[in-house]
């Protein structure tokens, strides 16, 4: 039997806790200790249930699970270890309750771990997990913003057509990202055992521009396969990364003055543009700007924080392109139920963060509103590993081997650049500039206080490349930065 466990986020009076066991019919007993206390589960906890994965014994009886379990927070402010126990095995987690409101400055800050595009076949040389482990100070909170999983790569793979066979592929990928710990090779699970933890998912937890087809993938081509290789990774996402408070398609946390709505911005999609969100986030995306609205009528600071699986602040792509390689948020019609409320707060001057993955590169980009005031920010953090792209990559090793001739080799000769002007892009009626570019495999780590009328925050970006020299090189500290609302 292979065990692991994780503290996903919850709401803020439960402790989530998932438990997952492989290479067993019957899941054993699982019990839950801090120090020499053991802990009683709350009611409303789910039984085991099947990972979705397909493995199964001679009699047919599933093999691999997962449950979900609410305990008691302890009683501490502190960060604390989470024994968990089931059969003659025992894994251990750290968590820590994330507080009601921002500290202070002069106290210890408030800090989110940013992590997007995680391909685990290129976290050989010095695995993403301990340089995370190393990260001062600890984060507080882990929001992996998408592409945890690659599910359709290599691109070159040979997928089943049979749904069984599928589901034991995906499946696979799964299991060595959440049970790497186990398997003794790189992976998420000494990422993911140091809560909470917050999943968004994006394309790659199903295919490439989902949920449209693509010419590189076969099983896409027809709507039988497409349909089957969609409730699976459906399946896997929810088993796996889903936490229940994200169960309606967002999650909401409040952190005074900070305001936090998480968004699934995949999941629902169509095909046609229409729409990306489902009609519960739609509503929680109106609500999460009318509190903001209260808060400040209440002569109350107040900032709103966003994240969804994409950049917010990106060219549409045309015709061609839309198909070709992505479906940005701008290409669906309710995109305009997002910038319709951010206009709405900027006229109020209430601020707002957007932080997201996805794009292959880093970045920050700061808004300004027509009287000069600083309103708007947006982080990008990607990739903590990045794809290989057949030919592309080719392509630019050659590029790189003529610029080493000449003595103008680059230090990521793979990683695309983050777009150095944003003229044709535009939010609402802001002066948007770019204050920092981030390039190679990389984190962020953002640091946040309370100050009067709002708060500030400063942002790690952290280079995870094996190489210490461009750790050293890439790896820079941006801000503080100011979102005032009164």
């Amino acid at each position: 039997m292979q065990l692991f466990a994780y503290n996903p986020i919850g709401q803020p009076d439960e402790l989530l806790v998932w438990v997952g066991v492989l290479d067993i019919a019957t899941p054993p007993e699982v019990t839950f200790t801090i120090g020499a206390e053991t802990i009683k589960p709350l009611p409303g906890c789910t039984a085991f249930e099947p990972l979705g994965d397909g493995v199964c014994d001679k009699l047919g009886r599933a093999l691999n699970h997962r449950a979900i379990f609410r305990l008691p927070w302890p009683a501490t402010d502190s960060r604390f270890t989470l024994h968990v126990s089931a059969g003659n095995q025992t894994v251990s987690l750290s968590s820590r309750r994330i507080p009601a409101q921002l500290p202070s400055k002069g106290r210890d800050s408030f800090n989110l771990l940013l992590s997007s595009c995680y391909y685990q076949p290129n976290d050989k040389s010095l695995p993403l997990s301990r340089l995370i482990d190393n990260i001062k100070p600890s984060p507080d909170f882990t929001l992996l913003a998408g592409d945890q999983v690659y599910l359709d790569l290599p691109s070159s793979q040979n997928l089943p057509q049979k749904k069984h066979e599928l589901a034991r592929v995906l499946g696979k990928k799964y299991q060595t990202n959440w049970f790497s710990a186990h398997l003794q090779q790189p992976g998420l699970a000494d990422v993911l055992r140091h809560g909470p933890v917050l999943c968004v998912p994006d394309d790659h937890e199903y295919w490439n521009n989902f949920p449209l087809s693509q010419v590189q993938l076969n099983n896409t081509h027809w709507e039988k396969d497409r349909n089957n290789w969609r409730d699976l990774a459906k399946q896997l996402y929810e088993r796996y990364q889903m936490s229940p408070a994200q169960c309606d398609g967002y999650f909401r946390q409040d952190i005074a003055p900070l305001s936090m709505l998480f968004l699934d911005g995949r999941t629902w999609r169509d095909e046609t543009g229409m729409q990306m969100f489902n009609d519960a986030t739609h509503i929680a995306i109106d609500q999460w700007a009318q509190d903001l609205i209260a808060r400040k009528k209440n002569n109350l600071p107040a900032v709103g924080l966003l994240s969804s699986g994409q950049a917010l602040l990106i060219e549409k792509p045309g015709r061609w392109s839309r198909k070709l390689a992505d479906m940005e948020m701008p290409n669906y019609n309710d995109f305009a139920v997002l910038t319709s409320a951010l206009a709405r707060l900027f006229a109020l001057d209430i601020p707002m963060l957007y932080v997201t993955g996805d794009v292959h590169w880093g970045r920050i980009v700061e808004g300004k509103n027509p009287r000069g005031k600083t309103i708007f920010y947006e982080v990008i953090a990607s990739p903590s590993r990045l794809i290989d792209t057949v030919i592309t990559d080719q392509i630019n090793w050659a590029k790189e081997m003529w610029r080493d001739a000449k003595g103008k080799g680059k230090d990521f000769p793979l990683h695309p650049e983050a777009p150095p002007h944003l003229s044709d892009i535009k939010l609402a009626n802001l002066a948007l500039s770019s204050v920092h570019r981030q390039q190679g495999d990389h984190v962020a780590l953002l640091r946040f206080h309370a100050i009067p009328g709002g708060l500030e925050f400063s942002v790690d970006y952290i280079c995870t490349d094996a190489d210490e020299k461009k750790r050293r090189e890439h790896s820079s500290t941006q801000g503080p930065f100011k979102l005032l609302s009164l």
